[in-house]
């Protein structure tokens, strides 16, 4: 008996694959030949197991070639003995299983789906392999649920030419390719067999059959070659005249009459209702019997059914954005008196289809903040830890003796922090005499690493980056206790940067979450991440965030001091705050918000404000100054401070404790006072070579945002602005977002370098991962728009590429070119969810008839260019004409209006010069 709500026909091969001679290939892996040729070539000469993998390529074009590959493997009488899986798309073979198609399963990487996520959507048949480089990886692999996989994946055993890029990291930071020793290491640590790729070729089969390898996997030697069976014979050969012809075994190709993976039985419908995977449709079931479907419903179902499932897969992080928006590096070569480096600068690439009739588009490179993957328990590899060391200034030491009051008083009272960092350890570094800041580097007309990283990364000159370090007007936030972090630059002159908040609060959120925040902030690109944490385990919450950190961290230590002193502001000194400040510099923390500004005698001009003083660490400080009648200790011992920092290259934030926390209370004496105080501040630290950035206003109206920022030039003397917002009304809670995006793209247009995010939890309680994300968005967004309003060079040219794609109805360019393309993706599936609707020259806002760029399109293809449009205008009657060419002169004219900025550009920007062309315009018209 079959079982009818089945649609998969073939047992599993869970049990009887065999990882021998193990093919990937893809289309861009054949030299343009057919794929389906090499994959019947391969199997000819003995290739046991296939796997599709193909980046380029979307569902639809995957699912098409998973069709043809198994059909020809069926064709050479293998579907029982060579196992078939896909690489990475876990969707993918879900919706190939769901039509019949044999896939076996799906391979993964440690950046795609978690293992556990793909056995429960593939169902118990499938095959899950993972990939995994290291021992201490494998280890980890060993923890997860028994049966979530069935073998690993571990490479390079040499360079490859398909992932040039790719080598072994350990935990030290150490890089190196596979030994044989480390393989049999690896091995033997394994629950699961293991298979061996990476620039594999014939010449290595004996001794990898001699190690304890399951097998071998290949891309180019076998899908590159002349003559791939052939190849793929002799590998196959060699490989067995040391180990044999032995293998897994296999089964029996049948219907299976348990329920498969990503199906379910009419009699579990109640699970369905529950949020389980969907039920397949009972025609759709036995239509895909065959592999083929007759009935055209039971497509359409299963088609529906895919789709429903891509976007359950999107919600747990199987994306399009993940596998559009790809992180690579490029090698700068630097040299300098301290030693000769290979910096590897990271960019988002982004993959554009080709224009119709034209020709391939160049993929789009943009900024990348979400730093390499890795294991959170282990953290990141200290990228710059011998930069740090080759400059021969920096001591290593003991440091201070950690306590548990330093994670506060529950974890006293337990007696340990909830969940202490295990992985990589580090004794602090400091300065062994002059101050380590890149400000002083600078001053001293010293090139470091760091900063050619950076102009790599802004592409701009070196110079440019020295310089507006030497002159305080930028600010690289690099403690030398945070070697993970990669160099990036807060400056006027550069891309405007922005913060993310994050941290538990003394009711809510976890070490676990708080890491998870982290790496998303990142990836939808997050420049910078305070951890602004006020609860349990502070200490140890921030040192899983620093070690796992590819961006600045900045804190405010005035909370944790707090924290120390349960609480009570009374109790807080110099001598704790000092401790703590030292702690967090050792831990690597690289820039930290001082609230020196807020001095005794500016806390009565807070009185009559409507919402008084906003900010938690301003207001800590003025319910101190007034309970001891004392000035600051934070403004008494500043000096202090700048010379704690210039032992570790921390930056200052000097805090803006008396923002106005309401449009009422915007610009006031006492807002205005802090600011002069800060200036006083800025200069003090530059005097100790210690970094500077100045924290801004709050809520401010639309109209005074302008003035704020020009205020802050003046008095900070250059130094860069950091501003929260500012929020331009006080009437949307849930919504400010958006309201202080709007006073964030105007003020980083008159020149903020860094604004910090505001989520839609603002005012109302801590972010989660959702707010997290749509706040990242909003200000990625209104950074843009404030880098194309500077003319910052390169910044248009996002806007010029998804404009050409939207124009030429490149439809999966468009989503892929936007910071969220599965929100693109939804919303456009949301009335047109067909995949032929991703290749239509219109949307469900128009229709076919009416959209204006299709029109468009027949315009010219009907009318021609440019010129030729002129010359059919000007063969009409007189009158006409004459209007025509007046528009015409006019328009010109208002292209050509210089905007008033003194550089001739040009752009028409200025009200009067548009106002006059186009008034001219419309009196041509009339005539």
């Amino acid at each position: 008996m079959t079982n009818p709500s089945n649609p998969y026909p073939y047992a599993s091969m869970r049990d009887s694959f065999d990882l021998t001679a193990y093919c990937i290939l893809g289309s861009q892996d054949t030299k343009g030949r057919p794929v389906g040729d090499i994959v019947d070539d391969a199997l000819q000469g003995g290739a046991t197991f296939i796997q599709l993998r193909d980046k380029t390529a979307d569902a639809k074009q995957l699912t098409e070639t998973a069709r043809d590959i198994a059909q020809i493997i069926e064709d050479n009488g293998k579907s029982d003995t060579v196992a078939f899986v896909i690489d990475d798309r876990v969707d993918v073979v879900w919706q190939c299983r769901n039509l019949g198609i044999k896939v076996d399963g799906v391979h993964i990487g440690q950046d795609d789906m978690d293992p556990r996520e793909a056995r429960q959507l593939l169902g118990d048949d499938a095959i899950i392999g993972l990939s995994a480089e290291t021992e201490s990886l494998v280890k980890l692999i060993n923890e997860l649920p028994s049966g979530c996989i069935d073998y690993i994946g571990a490479a390079p055993l040499h360079p490859s030419t398909t992932k040039p890029e790719a080598i072994v990291v350990e935990n030290d930071g150490s890089k190196h390719f596979l030994s044989i020793d480390l393989i049999n290491t690896i091995c033997a640590a394994s629950d699961y067999p293991v298979v061996i790729g990476g620039g594999v070729t014939l010449a290595d089969m004996r001794d990898l059959a001699a190690s304890k390898a399951a097998g071998w996997f290949v891309v180019s030697a076998i899908a590159g070659a002349e003559d791939p069976k052939a190849t793929t014979q002799a590998m196959v050969d060699a490989w067995r005249s040391v180990r044999g012809s032995g293998h897994h075994g296999y089964a029996a190709r049948t219907i299976s009459n348990a329920p498969a993976a990503g199906t379910t039985s009419v009699g579990d419908a109640n699970e369905v209702a529950d949020g389980n995977l969907p039920a397949t449709s009972l025609n759709c079931s036995q239509a895909a019997k065959s592999g083929n479907f007759t009935n055209a419903k039971a497509a359409k179902e299963a088609a529906r059914l895919a789709k429903q499932q891509r976007v359950d897969i999107a919600a747990r992080g199987c994306t399009q954005r993940d596998k559009a928006h790809i992180r690579k590096t490029e090698r700068v070569h630097f040299e300098n008196e301290s030693g000769s480096y290979d910096l590897d600068v990271p960019y988002t690439e982004i993959k554009l289809s080709d224009t119709p009739g034209v020709g391939p588009n160049p993929p789009f490179h943009d900024y990348n903040t979400e730093g390499p993957a890795c294991d959170p328990k282990e953290g990141l590899a200290p990228l710059r830890l011998d930069w740090i060391r080759d400059r021969g200034d920096v001591v290593e030491y003991e440091g201070r003796e950690r306590n548990l009051a330093d994670d506060g008083k529950r974890a006293v009272k337990r007696g340990k922090a909830t969940k202490e960092w295990r992985g990589r350890k580090h004794n602090p570094l400091k300065a062994a005499g002059h101050p380590v800041t890149q400000m002083w580097y600078a001053r001293h007309n010293i090139i470091t690493p760091e900063m050619r990283f950076v102009a790599a990364r802004e592409h701009c000159d070196t110079e440019l980056v020295r310089s507006e370090l030497a002159a305080g007007r930028a600010v690289m936030p690099c403690n030398i206790n945070h070697p993970e972090a990669e160099p990036m630059i807060i400056g006027t002159k550069f891309l405007t940067k922005l913060n993310a908040n994050m941290g538990n609060s003394a009711v809510s959120s976890s070490i676990d979450e708080e890491v998870d925040k982290l790496t998303w902030a990142t990836k939808w690109g997050a420049d910078t991440v305070m951890d602004l944490s006020t609860g349990n385990d502070i200490h140890t919450t921030r040192e899983w965030i620093l070690r796992n950190s590819p961006v600045p961290i900045g804190t405010v230590p005035m909370y944790q001091a707090l924290e120390k002193v349960e609480d009570d502001a009374t109790k807080l000194s110099w001598e704790l705050f000092r401790d703590t400040v030292i702690e967090q510099c050792e831990q690597g923390v690289d820039y930290m918000t001082i609230h020196a500004g807020v001095l005794l005698r500016y806390v009565p001009l807070t009185a009559n404000r409507v919402t008084g003083i906003v900010s938690r660490g301003g207001s800590i400080m003025a319910q101190w100054c007034m309970q001891h009648e004392q000035e600051s200790f934070l403004y008494t011992h500043f000096d202090e401070l700048c010379e704690i920092f210039a032992k570790y290259d921390v930056a200052f934030s000097l805090g803006d404790g008396l923002r106005p926390g309401s449009l009422a209370d915007a610009n006031d004496a006492a807002q205005i006072a802090e600011l002069m105080t800060l200036g006083e501040l800025t200069q003090r630290a530059w005097d100790h070579d210690v970094q500077v950035m100045v924290e801004g206003p709050g809520h401010i109206p639309f109209d005074t945002v302008r003035m704020n920022i020009e205020m802050e030039q003046a008095i900070c003397k250059g130094a860069p602005f950091y501003t929260l917002g500012p929020l331009t009304t006080d009437t949307a809670p849930g919504y400010d977002h958006i309201t202080s995006a709007i006073g964030g793209v105007e003020i980083a247009r008159y020149g903020t370098a860094m604004l910090c995010y505001v989520t839609p939890k603002e005012h109302l309680g801590l972010p989660n991962k959702d707010d997290v994300k749509q706040g990242v968005i909003t200000y990625k967004i209104a950074c843009h728009a404030a880098d194309i309003a500077k003319h910052h060079p390169h910044a248009q040219d996002r806007d010029l590429a998804i404009s050409k794609a939207r124009f030429e109805f490149r439809w999966l360019d468009q989503f892929n070119l936007s910071y969220d393309p599965d929100t693109a993706i939804a919303y456009h599936d949301d009335t047109l969810p067909a995949e032929p609707a991703k290749m239509a020259h219109f949307c469900s806002m128009c229709g076919p008839k009416f959209c204006s760029m299709a029109i468009s399109q027949n315009i010219r293809k009907k009318y021609g260019n440019a010129a030729a449009q002129e010359r059919i205008v000007a063969g009409v009657d007189s009158r006409g004409g004459a209007a025509g060419v007046q528009v015409g002169a006019n328009v010109s004219g208002v292209k050509a209006a210089d905007d008033g900025d003194g550089d001739g550009d040009g752009d028409a920007r200025t009200a009067t010069g548009v106002a006059a062309s186009a008034a001219a315009a419309t009196e041509g018209i009339r005539a």
